[in-house]
């Protein structure tokens, strides 16, 4: 078998996709072609920088290394110059002749089955040219409710792929439930445990002197930033930390002295973080994107035997034995001031049982259950 792979842009930040081809990549060819959009661009100053990243990003040059987890690249990465969620049916023939133009090597080498990868629903105008034996959609966000998406247009192209698909992976129960039942494999998010797991020295950015509380990952506006000031102001000798891009307005969190905000960091560092916080939060608004996901970083948490108090959602439940949730003030305060009184015994105690929870959800043992699953395809 071979991968063709519709994916978010290779080593930009991490993403379930990235984690899991990498581990199918230990056996198999992957062709990774970087993300076509979910949306049209703007005359925004953030959406021209953003096409001038992709024009850039498109001229020839030696395949960097992107720092990961592991050094298993895609055996070619294609950036392709084509026009996000094109509408017009001339558009549409243009891209898929662009992309085809680009991917020209890879069609034609073909010498095995092709699984063509599809982790955006914008990759079903290009399914086409691909030449796949068997169409899989991996599904890990609500795109009808994500970020920074035209959710009319996104929809519309989901249920295209879905119709399209022989087997759709979806990363939660929630997702699960939205698809043909015949065709849908629930396929939940990994972890790199022994990566997390192995003790490392704590970061020069981290005070040890004071309780620490943290968070990493896109600040957004799925982070419930009233939540976030209130426990700050009610307990002002503990810091918060937060790492990640700057994704939306986070003006009132800046403004409190014990929130410290840092710069994202590459997905291999941030164990150094999780080992040296006294406790790791996921404090999420509820609404329909959130209580379809199924965040990396709850695996990652409890893989660094960090202590875990999380928004409710479904994907929390397999965990309700290692993590706290909270769905108002006074529960998250009382889980802090739980925490913060445990000793070193109690918190090696938790470290155990807490990797002891995702020992069986390794990115390889994902792998292996897609393969399977891809395999059963092909043989239908």
């Amino acid at each position: 078998m071979e991968f063709l792979v519709f994916g978010e842009d290779w080593g930009r930040h991490p993403s379930s996709s990235q984690h899991i081809l990498q581990a199918i990549g230990e056996k198999y060819p992957v062709h990774w072609i970087n993300s076509i959009g979910l949306r049209q661009p703007t005359l925004t100053r953030r959406d021209l920088k953003r096409v001038w990243e992709k024009i850039c990003a498109a001229r020839p040059c030696p395949k960097a290394s992107v720092p990961s987890l592991t050094a298993l690249e895609p055996a070619t990465i294609t950036k392709p110059m084509v026009w996000p969620m094109a509408q017009s049916t001339l558009l549409r023939h243009l891209n898929r002749q662009l992309l085809k133009r680009q991917l020209r090597r890879q069609l034609n080498a073909k010498q095995s089955q092709r699984i063509v990868w599809a982790a955006l629903p914008s990759a079903v105008d290009y399914l086409d040219i691909c030449d796949g034996d068997l169409v899989v959609y991996y599904c890990g966000d609500d795109f009808s409710a994500l970020a920074g998406v035209d959710h009319q247009q996104a929809t519309r192209a989901e249920q295209r792929l879905v119709a399209r698909a022989d087997l759709i992976f979806a990363c939660s129960t929630t997702l699960q439930e939205r698809f043909p039942a015949s065709k849908t494999v629930l396929l939940p998010h990994g972890v790199h445990l022994s990566h997390f797991a192995k003790p490392t020295d704590c970061p020069d950015d981290i005070d040890l002197s004071r309780p620490s509380i943290g968070f990493y990952g896109s600040l957004n506006t799925w982070l419930d930033q009233p939540l976030l000031l209130k426990l700050a102001k009610a307990r002002p000798n503990f810091n918060f930390y937060f790492i990640g891009r700057q994704d939306g307005d986070i003006e009132t969190l800046r403004q409190q002295g014990n929130i410290i905000l840092l710069p994202a960091k590459p997905h291999h560092q941030l164990a150094r973080y999780l080992q040296h916080w006294t406790m790791a939060i996921l404090p999420f608004v509820d609404n329909e994107q959130i209580q379809a996901c199924n965040p990396l970083k709850l695996r990652e948490y409890l893989a660094a035997g960090c202590p875990v108090i999380s928004s409710r959602y479904p994907a929390t439940l397999p965990y309700h034995s290692v993590i706290t949730t909270a769905t108002s003030t006074d529960e998250w305060l009382a889980a802090i001031d739980h925490y913060i009184q445990w000793t070193p015994r109690q918190r090696q105690s938790y470290s155990r049982q807490a990797y002891r929870a995702v020992a069986n959800e390794s990115w390889e043992h994902r792998a292996i259950q897609a393969v399977e699953a891809i395999q059963q395809g092909l043989r239908r």
